[in-house]
């Protein structure tokens, strides 16, 4: 599965990164990005951190809150003095220490809340780690305070509520930093600072592998976010894979249908986990809801990806008889890649445990499959593909679904155990 290379730039992967974390919650759209931007201006300051460590620190400052989904977090997180917000911060570390190249740096967003005299008595985390979190403790502030209404007196109000929180939460020498700087831009030096960040993202380009993990962090952060989704995007793909292989022409067909069935849920990041994990069925309006998840993976993919892995994720839910969403497409407008997909989300639908149903049986679900392409909703020949290599098909299931359920395990008592010793240290506010 790892030899399929989505073929995307930095900025790409940056681009849907961004506007993934824009869906995590109304209150946090763009705060990812301008807390990278201000990170940036810190970083270049400081003189002190090279051209790889800026662009994989502006990456973790981008999505520093990935981890957070919970309401009443986020509420205390848009505090300019923050409280009770270690949920988050150990979340976001987990996801890029669990499923990123940037393990060794994915303690700055651990204790990107955390204050200096904390972080000071650390003595076994690097200095450059601790520096780096206290500079993304700070950019993430001064977004707050220059979003605030309330705060209407500009740049010296801002540096002077820094140096009322003494060295009790900044150290001496990132108040000394910031106070000989003005963040508040005007038009033209923003954009000539946009230029510059933008050069600093592609000065040391992503290998493949590092891209993958990226997108991979992602999609975890989202099926993880709930303990009936996690393997979903996984069995997903690996029936897809399977069936293509069987049923596509070429290897560039297996591999857009590859990626397409990896992102093809991307937008459930914007769905509310009340409905998400509603224990039966959901009302019309909810479903509309639920049903928008397919228009915001279209958002977050935007014009990243090819057109032919965009259309596999995001034809999905369209059935051959136009009863499908989100476009009502008919069986002339969806190709086999796009067919392939439809067929292996609802295999993985059936044959998963939710929240209002257990785990079908395969009997149950081969009848099920029979009947909806009977219907005319599912492709005739995928699905007799389906149903006669059924145990074949779930056996490479099993085999890629043991290491995500390893994964969300390990990152669960990962996180009970980390959580606990953290109040325990009062190490995050």
């Amino acid at each position: 599965m790892e030899d399929y290379i989505l073929a995307v730039a930095n900025k790409d992967i940056m681009d849907m990164a961004k506007r993934a974390f824009d869906l995590v919650n109304s209150k946090l759209i763009g705060h990812g990005e301008r807390v990278a931007h201000i990170m940036y201006r810190l970083l270049k300051e400081t003189g002190s951190f090279s051209p790889l460590e800026i662009r994989n620190l502006l990456i973790l400052s981008v999505l520093h809150d990935i981890g957070a989904y919970k309401m009443e977090e986020i509420d205390r997180m848009l505090a300019f003095d923050t409280k009770n917000v270690r949920n988050h911060s150990i979340y976001g570390y987990l996801f890029f220490h669990s499923f990123t190249f940037l393990s060794k740096t994915a303690p700055v967003v651990l204790f990107h809340h955390s204050h200096w005299s904390a972080l000071r008595q650390m003595k076994d985390i690097p200095g450059p780690i601790r520096q780096a979190a206290q500079l993304l403790h700070l950019a993430d502030r001064v977004d707050i305070y220059i979003q605030n209404p309330r705060y209407k007196n500009g740049n010296q109000e801002l540096i002077e509520k820094l140096k009322d929180a003494g060295d009790e939460v900044f150290s001496p020498e990132i108040i000394n930093l910031a106070s000989g700087m003005d963040f508040f831009l005007t038009e033209e030096a923003w954009k000539k600072e946009n230029r510059e960040f933008e050069m600093a993202m592609e000065a040391v380009p992503l290998t493949e592998q590092e891209k993958e993990s990226v997108l991979k962090m992602l999609i975890y952060a989202i099926d993880f976010r709930s303990p009936y989704t996690v393997t979903h995007t996984i069995v997903a793909t690996v029936i897809s894979q399977v069936l293509a292989e069987r049923l596509c022409e070429d290897y560039e067909e297996i591999r857009d249908v590859y990626w397409g069935a990896m992102l093809h849920d991307l937008g459930k990041i914007g769905i509310p986990m009340e409905i998400l994990e509603f224990p039966g069925k959901l009302s019309s309006q909810d479903m509309k809801i639920m049903k928008d998840h397919v228009t915001l993976t279209g958002y977050i993919l935007g014009d990243s990806v090819s057109q032919s892995v965009r259309e596999i994720a995001l034809r999905h839910h369209e059935k051959l008889d136009g009863s499908g969403y989100p476009r009502g497409l008919s069986a002339k407008e969806l190709n086999t890649p796009q067919r392939i997909v439809a067929v292996a989300d609802v295999v993985s639908a059936l044959t998963g445990v939710r929240s209002y149903k257990g785990a079908f049986p395969k009997e149950k679900t081969r009848a099920i499959l029979t009947e909806m392409a009977r219907k005319g909703f599912l492709d005739v020949q995928i699905v007799a593909y389906m149903t006669k290599e059924f145990d074949v098909i779930m056996e490479r299931v099993q085999e890629k679904t043991g290491p995500a359920l390893k994964a969300y395990g390990q990152l669960q008592s990962r996180y009970e155990a980390l959580s606990s010793f953290m109040e325990e240290k009062r190490w995050i506010p």
